[in-house]
């Protein structure tokens, strides 16, 4: 289980660059000592994963793909301008990028005028005219490329923003909390999950919040159980959505069970760390010194942790312990399959502290949101078209009500228009016996091509939770197409791929697909 091995390397370039929420865009000698520090701080304090590039001297002509990134995956962008900033070529670069991430995926801008006007940007007056006489005059910037940041600059000039004289009369002090608080209400808005569409979730929820009780002062471990497919981590990643900026710190390890026996529990104690502490870097010799650093680290702290698909008492133990780990308020999330692995926290009820364990029995959807379920992936609407309806009950109800099942089913049928495929996928599901979750999904499977099938094959066994820029190099050399493959593995729902490009695919699929490699061999 532990690695016993002495372990040191920085953070996975994935946790770095993937996991913030502000990208701070300003000139560093202007304003990298005092406003920007400042904001930077106070927005780290209130729990913000916020990223500054403190980088004023920075090579070459194109901007590094870290830097991309890190713009990109930030929900929110506050271009600061100041007197200086015009003249610096990599403000007006990362400018650019920001305002690509707002036109193609509506990121949000906020801009904030420390001792500039909005005119001085949108229309270059003053110091950002004089910073274009420069640029105009040096040989390595072309016309189109000036034209390209006068027009953003424009742009962005005409964005609602904060200009410090007119908001607080010059205080600094007062601006940077108005800024943390408009960007935590922004973040809140962004992070609420719009879960009505997701069926039968809101009740489910409803509970878990409950449980949860964040007015609660004393530390609670919450313990949400049962098969696979049934929705723990969504519920989990809801709540941790929902519920993140409340807490000091905050860190979801997904797929704790496989993570572990790729990369051992040292790895996931780094993540831990690395997430906690807010930085780049974590130096852990093994499973014991790890428990010592989460120990040290979270003993101070309001927390919220979850670790979902844990499998094993042992994991718990090494990366969250006990109750007495943590400061007051805390909250520790665990989904697992496995309800025996929770029975060690649910031993603190007999040492006097009742309060602090709680768990909840995710069950299977009833008849009739299971029907609406389906429909919703089968015909893109909670009711099917009234010569579907029989049909539609049916295949439905071999189900058994679990989610991934009547998602990937529903997905496989989209736009089938021959009634006869229907037919059969019906009575093939039906000669399945109640309970056979893989043998159900396998018809899925079993309905891709042969290129379609060997690349989602491919997925479960060696690209999960790797960019997909990785493997379609190797797809494209076997003349696999494999773009539009991935399109069709995506809507029928056996893989995601979020606008971090990352491959994800459930636990029980991707369990499935290794089977049936080994089948083949």
């Amino acid at each position: 289980m532990g690695d016993s091995s002495a372990s040191a390397s920085a953070a996975d370039p994935s946790l770095l660059f993937g996991d913030y929420e502000v990208f701070l865009n300003f000139c560093v000698q202007d304003t990298r000592y005092g406003f920007t520090d400042y904001l930077y701080n106070s927005l780290t304090r209130a729990g913000i994963r916020t990223f500054r590039d403190d980088n004023d001297l920075r090579v070459g002509e194109e901007i590094g793909p870290e830097l991309v990134r890190a713009i990109n995956d930030s929900k929110i962008s506050i271009p600061i301008f100041s007197k200086n900033y015009a003249f610096k070529k990599w403000c007006l670069v990362e400018l650019v990028q920001m305002v690509q991430c707002l036109e193609s995926r509506g990121q949000k801008i906020l801009p904030i005028f420390y001792d500039v006007k909005p005119d001085d940007v949108q229309y270059q007056l003053n110091s950002y005219e004089e910073a274009f006489r420069q640029h105009s005059r040096n040989p390595l910037y072309d016309k189109k490329v000036i034209q390209e940041w006068k027009d953003t600059l424009k742009k962005v000039g005409q964005l609602k923003g904060l200009e410090l004289e007119k908001e607080t009369g010059g205080r600094e002090g007062q601006l940077v909390t108005i800024i943390t608080d408009m960007v935590l209400k922004i973040l809140m808005q962004n992070n609420k999950h719009e879960y009505s569409y997701l069926v039968g979730m809101p009740r489910r929820i409803e509970k878990v919040e409950k449980l949860l009780n964040i007015h609660y002062d004393g530390v609670r471990f919450i313990g949400i159980h049962g098969m696979g497919g049934l929705g723990k981590t969504t519920i989990a990643e809801i709540i941790y959505n929902k519920y993140q900026h409340h807490f000091e710190c905050h860190s979801f390890l997904p797929d704790v069970r496989e993570t572990e026996s790729r990369n051992g529990i040292v790895h996931l104690q780094k993540q831990l760390l690395l997430a906690i502490l807010k930085t780049r870097t974590i130096f852990v010799n093994d499973y014991k010194d790890g428990i010592k650093q989460i120990k040290g680290v979270v003993g101070k702290k309001k927390a919220l942790i979850v670790l979902d698909d844990v499998n094993d008492k042992a994991q718990i133990e090494r990366l969250t312990g006990s109750w007495e780990w943590f400061g007051a308020r805390s909250r520790i999330i665990i989904t697992t399959r496995n309800k025996e692995v929770l029975h060690a926290l649910e031993s603190t009820k007999e040492e006097g502290h009742p309060e602090v364990y709680r768990s909840f029995h995710l069950d299977y959807l009833n008849p009739v949101e299971s029907f609406e379920l389906f429909c919703k992936h089968a015909f893109k609407r909670k009711n099917p078209p009234e010569d579907y309806y029989t049909l539609s009950k049916g295949i439905a109800s071999t189900a058994a009500g679990l989610p991934l099942v009547l998602k990937v089913t529903g997905s496989s049928l989209y736009n089938e228009t021959n009634k006869d495929l229907w037919e059969e996928r019906f009575n093939e599901l039906k000669n399945i016996p109640e309970g056979e979750v893989q043998e159900n999904l396998r018809l899925s499977i079993d309905t891709l091509n042969s290129v379609q099938k060997e690349i989602f094959l491919d997925i479960a066994c060696l690209f999960i939770g790797q960019n997909k820029i990785n493997p379609l190099y190797m797809w494209d050399d076997c003349g696999f197409y494999p773009k539009n493959v991935l399109n069709v593995l995506e809507h029928r729902s056996l893989i995601t791929i979020g606008d971090d490009d990352i491959l994800r695919m459930h636990d029980q699929l991707r369990d499935l697909g290794r089977q049936i490699v080994r089948e083949g061999k």
